[in-house]
């Protein structure tokens, strides 16, 4: 739910060898939302849904809160039980205060009369930690975690039910008729079936960039936004209604000169390769940074397309360029 209709504004001031022009630039999803105070608010609506697929968005009066709407997405295409789409929406974020987060998201089915159907959809978060536990304790001793990673972890327990590439499913039960409209949504990310554990957590080890991704799984499940609240903060305080979306930190802005150049990159987010299609030059040096302006690749290209491997590449952020200044582009990249 958004009670303001613009969004804030965001300055970046980012270092490289080179001089570079900067600009204001406005937050939507593919900037690092920040965390402050212990909590981070991110309409899901404010993501950057991926191009040609079946994202959509909707709204509708908020039952909880008179005179709000509720603005949500929802896939309105075949469910992915077993499986991601491949269309994944990914949320950067920027942690402040080191620590372990709860992650919940607030939600509604939105089709149908049952309260197990349309109601779940694939979530991780690219952190130090990713895992759910039974109770609203950190140190509970039933935890589980995503697979793969859970099969080589002999202190926690892999989900019952459906897990894939460090994700979680996150369901609801809230019951789209047989409940009063006000109780329909709520804050409610549960995982395993059978036997829910009700919370999911992600640790920040240090402060900095890190990303939510959300894929989908059944069709019109409506969601409204996420919170990421620290362990020593309470849910009353993070998941009041009244929150406005935290602000965005900031990324590298474009210049007026790299708005005419059309070097393409896809998959974006991946997991593995990155192809680059329409560079300018037949020839020339593509650096690969960081989000601290530290070049982490320098690679050569003798085409207008290229390939790139970055499966050794940390999850996070990254920026594309090229060294030629006056065909200068940058372009972000999301590694999964």
């Amino acid at each position: 739910m958004k009670k303001i209709t613009l969004k804030a504004l965001c300055i970046f001031t980012f270092f490289t060898s080179s001089p570079q022009l900067f600009a204001q630039t406005t937050c939507d999803g593919s900037l690092p939302f920040e965390e402050k105070n212990g909590f981070l608010t991110i309409e899901m609506e404010s993501g950057n849904l991926p191009a040609g697929s079946n994202w959509k968005t909707g709204s509708e009066p908020d039952p909880n809160v008179e005179g709000a709407n509720v603005n949500y997405i929802f896939w309105d295409g075949n469910e992915s039980f077993s499986a991601l789409t491949g269309a994944p929406i990914t949320y950067n974020i920027k942690i402040n205060t080191p620590g372990t987060y709860r992650v919940v998201w607030r939600g509604r089915i939105g089709k149908g009369d049952s309260g197990g159907e349309h109601n779940d959809a694939w979530l991780r978060v690219a952190a130090d930690d990713f895992f759910a536990t039974k109770r609203n304790d950190i140190n509970d001793t039933e935890v589980l975690e995503p697979k793969p990673s859970c099969s080589n972890n002999a202190d926690r327990e892999c989900p019952e039910g459906a897990t894939t590439g460090g994700f979680f499913k996150g369901f609801m039960n809230r019951h789209p008729v047989n409940t009063a409209p006000e109780q329909r949504w709520g804050f409610v990310t549960n995982t395993n079936d059978g036997n829910s554990f009700r919370f999911m957590w992600a640790t920040f080890n240090t402060a900095g960039n890190y990303s939510i991704i959300v894929d989908a799984r059944s069709n019109f499940f409506f969601m409204d936004k996420i919170v990421l609240r620290r362990s020593d903060v309470s849910d009353t305080v993070a998941l009041n209604l009244s929150n406005p979306e935290s602000s965005c930190a900031g990324v590298l802005s474009i210049t007026n000169n790299q708005k005419n150049i059309n070097v393409k990159t896809y998959p974006n987010p991946t997991y593995n390769t990155i192809k680059i299609s329409n560079l300018p030059n037949q020839a020339g040096t593509l650096l690969i940074r960081n989000i601290n302006g530290i070049t982490v690749r320098q690679i050569d290209y003798k085409s207008a397309n290229k390939i790139i491997n970055i499966a050794n590449l940390q999850s996070g952020i990254y920026f594309l360029s090229n060294t030629d200044r006056s065909n200068y582009f940058t372009r972000k990249i999301i590694k999964l």
